[in-house]
C-alpha cells in the first residue's frame, strides 16, 4: 500500500511540475509575441511565425493575446 502512494503522490508532483512548466512557457512565448508585435510592429501571426510557433498551436496563443 505504501509503495502505492509512493508512486501516486510522485506521478501528482510530476504532473503539477508539468502544468507549471507549460504555464511559464505560455507566459514567455506571450510576452515574446506581444514584445514583436509592439517593436517590430508585427502582427500575431508573423510574430508567431518569426518565433516559430507550430502552427498546431498559434490559436491557442491568439485566443491568449
Amino acid at each position: 500500500m505504501c509503495e502505492a502512494l509512493r508512486q501516486l503522490m510522485k506521478d501528482e508532483i510530476q504532473a503539477e511540475k508539468d502544468a507549471a512548466t507549460k504555464a511559464a512557457t505560455d507566459n514567455s512565448r506571450l510576452a515574446s509575441i506581444k514584445s514583436l508585435m509592439k517593436k517590430m510592429k508585427l502582427t500575431a501571426q508573423q510574430a508567431m511565425d518569426a518565433l516559430s510557433i507550430p502552427v498546431s498551436d498559434q490559436k491557442r496563443y491568439s485566443s491568449m493575446l
